[in-house]
């Protein structure tokens, strides 16, 4: 078998979980994944399926799901075993602080003459810091590094140099840092593809099932994700992925969109392969009528098996649900609001829509053709108070009302936390939205994930609402959007007393947590660990249970047929040797910008945390 080139690593959140105790509270309640956030960002299917169009071999390791799914996984011996030409490292999502730099100690203890190379948004972020670790070799920026990060591969491989590649920072071998110009940013995204026959053909070639699913539970609920675009037109304050961080950190001044026509034949592919979900991601919208008219007859020409959702920025029209009645048999919306406040939602970056439209925009949804609506609010937004966290319950209880207590409206709330992302207005600027961080640096940020409870570990304090009454108003608001759902019969009975309970138990934990915080230092540990077990049991879900999230998944004798003929075609195609390729073009070489001396470089994050 031809040797591995790339071997992509997905760390967990914090890489000893199973030994510390920490309660992370209801940070991952909506979302897929466990709060030691598995599931690896979607890059790293788009640079392997890339590297692989282009001769090289990619292997994705999801080092989180196998220490979740396996109490005794041996992480250390599994990375000892590997042999790459390098190593991939994400740290895409910062709550990743702790867990990718642990897990590249470990590639370094095993392997020290490997490359490592880092990517990611945070990555890009944190660029130089990063890449003063030790263990640290190369970190690619920007959000859209599918191809120099092959021509880093063939270099490393001693077919060209590091020098001419864009978006890259390393180390030389005098400790110095070098970072290129970030100049690879293309106008769209119509060169990579987000393939999940490529996923499939991967299981196949290499016999693990495991080490690539993308979240612990996906073998049991396998939703899909199609990515239609990178970018985005708006500007939210806590977020890392608005204009104004696109712009300012990453190179990016315009939305790059995927081409209608290949967004639908990804879409195909899952639906050819994978019986679940499809999750069409970002505002496919932002685009403009032509694009919208163009996607959604595409769609509906698939005469769609698998249900489908659609993201939305801002409340859609009439006229657009009439459309996609019109086209689609069935589909679900989801908005995330953050505040049922009009002037919260304003100090947020959401003054392009009122509540009023969202709520027209319900109506008009259910009316034609929606299956499902979820609507999303948060706590922890600039100048939010406690009172206005718990007054979301009455909001939510009003809505329903207004809409005839539909049970196809599906409303959730949780915290922003841990952290407000690096590149966000509120990151760069947090004393203009009523924010003191608590952390910087990303060291400063591996140090906060290994507090007990998700109140410590949070990267910022409101001045409109310390964490002691944010973890108490959200709780609240949780425990009372739960009863609404219950009354009306959104959830049933059994599992909103579950979830009663649990919210109930997860604030009795909360405090046993802070009273051992009071204690005397020397004791801490002993007693966190006297109750790991309690907390580990609470942490999956917290505010809702799990499963409200999904929605419904089938299979059908096609799809068994389908991945039968695909396993037949892989092991042929494993008996054929690959032909070698060239390094793809990329264009004007790249300027180095600026040289950080050793010494200069040695103060950035080379602690242990």
């Amino acid at each position: 078998m031809a040797k591995i080139d790339l071997v992509l690593l997905h760390a967990p959140s914090v890489y000893d979980f199973r030994e510390r105790s920490i309660m992370f509270g209801p940070v991952s309640d909506m979302v897929p994944s466990t709060p030691v956030f598995e599931m690896y960002p979607l890059g790293f299917t788009t640079i392997a399926e890339y590297m692989e169009r282009h001769g090289l071999r990619v292997r994705i390791v999801n080092l989180a799901v196998l220490m979740l799914n396996k109490r005794r996984f041996d992480v250390e011996a599994a990375i000892r075993g590997m042999d790459p030409v390098a190593f991939g490292v994400d740290l895409h999502w910062l709550p990743h602080a702790h867990g990718s730099i642990e897990v590249a100690r470990l590639i370094k203890k095993h392997h020290p003459d490997t490359p490592v190379v880092f990517g990611g948004l945070s990555s890009s972020y944190f660029h130089e810091e990063l890449a003063a670790y030790d263990c640290v070799d190369y970190v690619m920026r920007g959000d859209s590094t599918e191809l120099p990060m092959t021509r880093l591969l063939f270099a490393l491989k001693g077919r060209g140099s590091v020098d001419d590649i864009p978006n890259l920072t390393y180390k030389t071998a005098d400790g110095s840092i070098v970072v290129n110009e970030l100049a690879w940013v293309p106008d769209d995204m119509n060169d990579v593809s987000l393939d999940y026959s490529y996923s499939m053909r991967s299981v196949i070639r290499d016999r693990d099932v495991m080490s690539s699913v993308p979240f612990k539970d996906w073998l049991q609920y396998p939703v899909c994700a199609s990515l239609t675009c990178r970018g985005c037109t708006h500007g939210c304050a806590t977020c890392g992925g608005s204009a104004y961080s696109f712009r300012t950190h990453y190179g990016r001044t315009k939305v790059a969109f995927r081409d209608p026509e290949l967004l639908v034949r990804d879409i195909a592919n899952v639906q050819r392969y994978i019986p679940g979900p499809v999750f069409v991601l970002n505002d496919f919208l932002q685009a403009g009528r032509d694009y919208v008219a163009e996607f959604i007859r595409g769609v509906g020409k698939l005469e769609m098996r698998n249900p489908i959702a659609f993201e939305f920025f801002k409340p859609p029209k009439l006229d657009f649900y009439e459309f996609l009645n019109e086209h689609l048999r069935d589909y679900s919306v989801e908005i995330s609001v953050e505040s049922h406040d009009d002037a919260v939602r304003t100090a947020f970056g959401k003054q392009h829509y009122t509540m009023a439209e969202v709520e027209e925009s319900i109506a008009n949804a259910l009316s034609h053709g929606c299956s499902r609506f979820d609507l999303y609010y948060m706590s922890g937004l600039p100048r939010q108070t406690a009172a206005s966290v718990r007054e979301t319950v009455a909001y939510a209880k009003g809505l329903y009302q207004r809409l005839g207590n539909d049970r196809r409206l599906l409303q959730f709330i949780s915290p922003m936390a841990p952290f407000l992302d690096p590149g966000s207005m509120a990151f760069d600027h947090p004393e203009r939205y009523g924010y003191t961080l608590r952390a910087r640096t990303l060291e400063e940020h591996r140090r906060l994930l290994l507090q007990p409870s998700w109140k410590y570990i949070m990267n910022y304090e409101s001045a409109s609402m310390p964490p002691d009454e944010m973890a108490e108003a959200t709780y609240d608001a949780a425990l009372g959007l739960n009863r609404v759902k219950a009354e009306i019969g959104v959830v049933d009975v059994c599992t909103a007393a579950r979830t009663e309970v649990r919210i109930g138990r997860a604030r009795e934990a909360m405090r046993k947590i802070d009273d051992i915080m009071t204690g005397a230092p020397r004791w801490r540990e002993e007693r966190l660990i006297a109750v790991k077990a309690e907390i580990d049991r609470l942490n999956e879900s917290t505010v809702c249970e799990k499963t409200e999230l999904n929605w419904p998944a089938h299979l059908s004798p096609r799809t068994v047929f389908n991945v039968a003929g695909l396993w037949v075609r892989e092991n042929l195609r494993s008996l054929r040797r690959p032909k070698p390729r060239s390094a793809p073009p990329i264009g004007p070489k790249a300027k180095r910008v600026r040289v950080v001396s050793p010494e200069a470089a040695s103060g950035c994050g080379r602690a242990e945390a």
